[in-house]
């Protein structure tokens, strides 16, 4: 049966109140209730001794409100926000059938936390083995891209680069040849890349045309780095808006970043005092000069202060740098083979040991321990607009940027890791990049 909308031409079924469902999805959706209502199931019977019947009843439940509605979609942060949220909605629904049904449900609030509790740790675990049981290897989301009249082609590469490789154009094709190219290309989603003449009830079109096919339908707002805990829909009128909220607005979760971070910078100044005692050796034994090398940078808010570091390279370093300088005009000058640099110092350079002493700049309040990387005032002096938004917050021993690449990065990479990092700040995200920073220190690669 075939639907001519305006310009857009729907195939659907005789049954349009029906919507499909691909068997991939459906998989997913089934595998993601199995494993929430098995972790239960196991794990219920071994709590106060409770019967197998009220095991399962409990474990229907989980599989029911800890289900993921789009799991070929979601990232995997998301998932495992979804399940949690699925957690808390079945201990509320669980707590007020029990207040509501007393007489028959003896469930004591006691063993419905501890229940909770364990069945989140379980769910969760087996949540993220069922993930990777089931997307290795991790397959792109395959796309149709539905693109404006005025677009170049260029959008599937575009695509590709800014999903990180995650999506893919399994097609291209102009609003009214959507049905073909879903047919053809058998796609999981239908991404619509809005423009001005694709705006609007196009859109809603597009939407009817893929919920035909049973298929999910992104639109794409262009913007880059924004994560979603910082986005939201909202309706005025009859427009659909995209709200941002701003970056730098959680203050009390701020004030956590600082305080934690200057213990940690404490503790550990306290516990490498061994450790800078024998660099400091090693230094004065390898070659002529202090042990400390200060040099000026700009902090938070173009504030500058002095950077603290073990030298790595030779007493006159600075001078020899005209000499090196080959690009000018680059704002970030770095040598794979520097000349400058010590036996010691390139040791320490490459696991990263001559920036433990900026340490102390974190508990003088001049640093973080995550941030985007401090500049000199040299390169602060030609950075273009996206790059002053680095000096937002303050810099760090570590970032983005160190778990990256480290010095292997380019300097238009370095500035969009700094960004993304100032823009999408968590301090769950930092301590994902202090784990980071570990595994890539360990790995000693990208650092000269």
């Amino acid at each position: 049966m075939t639907i001519e909308l305006a310009s857009v031409e729907v195939t659907a079924p005789l049954d349009l109140n029906r919507r499909r469902v691909s068997p991939k999805t459906l998989s997913l959706r089934v595998q993601a209730s199995m494993l929430d209502g098995l972790a239960v199931v196991l794990l219920a019977p071994l709590l106060l001794g409770q019967e197998i019947v009220h095991a399962l009843g409990w474990g229907l439940v989980w599989a029911l409100t800890t289900r993921i509605t789009a799991p070929k979609i979601l990232p995997g942060a998301e998932r495992l926000r979804a399940t949690v949220s699925g957690v808390f909605k079945a201990f509320m629904a669980m707590s007020m059938a029990t207040w509501l049904l007393g007489a028959l449900i003896t469930l004591p609030q006691a063993q419905l936390v501890a229940q909770t509790i364990l069945g989140l740790v379980a769910a969760l675990v087996f949540r993220v083995v069922g993930y990777i049981f089931s997307s290795r290897p991790r397959n792109p989301l395959r796309v149709v891209v539905v693109e404006a009249a005025h677009d170049t082609g260029a959008i599937p590469e575009w695509t590709h680069r800014l999903s990180g490789g995650l999506m893919e154009a399994a097609a291209v094709c102009r609003a009214d040849g959507l049905s073909g190219a879903i047919a053809s290309a058998a796609p999981d989603a239908v991404l619509v890349v809005p423009g001005p003449d694709l705006a609007g009830r196009e859109i809603q079109r597009l939407a009817w045309t893929s919920e035909s096919f049973g298929l999910p339908l992104l639109v794409s707002t262009r913007m880059q780095d924004v994560t979603p805990q910082r986005t939201s829909s909202m309706r005025l009128g009859s427009m659909t808006l995209l709200y941002v909220d701003e970056a730098l607005r959680a203050r009390l979760a701020r004030v956590a970043k600082y305080m934690w971070e200057w213990l940690a910078a404490a503790a550990a100044v306290a516990v490498l005092l061994p450790v800078f005692a024998v660099v400091a050796v090693l230094i004065k034994l390898d070659s002529p000069g202090p042990v400390f090398f200060r040099q000026v940078r700009v902090g938070r808010g173009g504030e500058q202060f002095r950077i603290w570091k073990f030298r790595t390279m030779v007493v006159d370093a600075e001078s020899l740098l005209r000499t090196l300088e080959h690009r000018p005009g680059h704002v970030l000058f770095k040598l794979r083979t520097d000349p400058r640099v010590t036996r010691v110092g390139r040791v320490l350079r490459k696991y990263s040991l001559d920036e433990l002493p900026q340490l102390f700049n974190i508990v003088l309040g001049q640093m973080s321990l995550v941030g985007p990387r401090p500049g000199l005032p040299s390169e602060v002096a030609m950075y273009d607009r996206d790059s002053h938004r680095r000096l937002a917050v303050a810099p760090g021993l570590t970032g983005l940027w160190q778990v990256s690449g480290r010095s292997d990065l380019s300097w238009e990479d370095t500035v969009r890791l700094d960004l993304d990092y100032v823009d999408n700040w968590t301090l769950l995200r930092d301590f994902g990049i202090v784990v980071r920073t570990v595994k890539a220190v360990v790995r000693g690669s990208g650092a000269y």
